[in-house]
């Protein structure tokens, strides 16, 4: 069994790759500890990342396993094909514009090792040019999570900041543990992270923090926050309702029915309404009569949530995200609501 495998969805994705690949192969863990995976999610380039694709792993067939999809399932859908092919005892996601520094692998798993951990999670940093050489920063803040009890893991669920993050990327996973609890990705939609790491923070015991900066994001001009995003313009609300779907299925909305809530509240409608307004779009009566019809029709009584009436830090936001509930929407109301929220974001 090798120790990592490492899943890298490709989309048109000749011009990055081989950044990526390089870096994977030069790991100091070893080229015999690990499996590379590379998805071609049905690209559109005449053939020329599947091409590449193939030229590495005819070079390195002891370590890299090409995938081609027929259909475009996105990132989400392409990694969770991925994780179907993995045979390493962790794993990890790369995207094929970025890159991990070549400690990180062996890094992660002795992380793993030591503590026993089902998930190792770290740092990232970004970068602007693909060029300029990128060296390991280290913090002194590394620990271990363990989530033994109801009310910690309630508190870890909502914890969101530079250390605990919902990206799927800037972590090594058990493989164990999300295959015998059927964790999967949301698929033809953009956004679709949260349904991944929110499952698996609700599963996974052992949780440990390395103080590490060890991904590369590139600041590609071309990447999905910055790009036009057309017809996905409201995938984040839809993610999070698939997450809702797979929470209930598997009985977690009784135990943390009010976490759920506020975070369906606050990265399902209020991060899409931010991300709307900042890309420069006008939110409309109907969108946002959607938003709300969707949001009480799952949590009717959200208005009471006890994060959303006692966290000072954002009550701000948070009561805006409450008065929308409450509203009468209206044409000349939306247009008050457009200019508050310019305002406001």
């Amino acid at each position: 069994m090798k120790k990592v495998s490492v899943i890298v969805p490709c989309y048109n994705a000749a011009e990055y790759l081989d950044k990526c690949i390089t870096h994977l192969l030069n790991q100091t863990i070893g080229m015999e500890n690990i499996e590379i995976i590379l998805v071609n999610d049905a690209s559109t380039d005449g053939g020329d990342t599947w091409g590449l694709i193939t030229e590495y792993e005819q070079k390195f067939p002891d370590t890299i396993l090409a995938i081609s999809l027929e259909q475009n399932l996105r990132q989400g859908g392409a990694r969770n094909v991925g994780v179907s092919y993995a045979t390493g005892e962790y794993f990890i996601f790369c995207d094929a514009d970025d890159w991990l520094l070549e400690e990180t692998l062996e890094h992660c798993y002795c992380a793993a090792e030591e503590y026993n951990a089902d998930v190792v999670e770290f740092l990232g940093q970004n970068v602007r040019d693909r060029d300029i050489p990128v060296s390991l920063e280290k913090g002194g803040n590394s620990r271990l999570i363990e989530l033994d009890t109801e009310e910690k893991r309630k508190k870890f669920l909502l914890l969101v900041n530079e250390e605990f993050s919902y990206g799927s990327q800037t972590k090594l996973y058990r493989l164990s543990l999300i295959r015998e609890n059927n964790i999967v990705f949301a698929e033809h939609l953009i956004f679709e992270e949260p349904s991944f790491v929110v499952p698996v923070r609700l599963y996974e015991k052992r949780h440990y923090f390395l103080d590490e900066r060890l991904y590369v994001w590139y600041l590609s001009q071309n990447s999905t926050v910055r790009s036009d995003w057309g017809e996905h313009k409201w995938d984040n609300p839809k993610v999070w309702m698939f997450l809702i779907s797979s929470l209930q299925e598997r009985g977690f909305m009784q135990i943390y029915n009010e976490e759920l809530e506020f975070l369906f509240l606050v990265w399902g409608m209020g991060l899409s309404i931010r991300m709307i307004v900042q890309k420069g779009y006008v939110l409309m009566k109907e969108e946002l009569q959607f938003l709300v019809n969707m949001i009480l029709q799952i949590f009717p009584n959200i208005r009471e949530n006890k994060y959303i009436l006692n966290n000072n830090g954002q009550k701000g936001w948070y009561q805006l995200l409450v008065t929308l509930l409450n509203i009468e929407i209206t044409d000349e109301s939306i247009k008050v609501v457009n200019q508050v929220l310019r305002d406001f974001v």
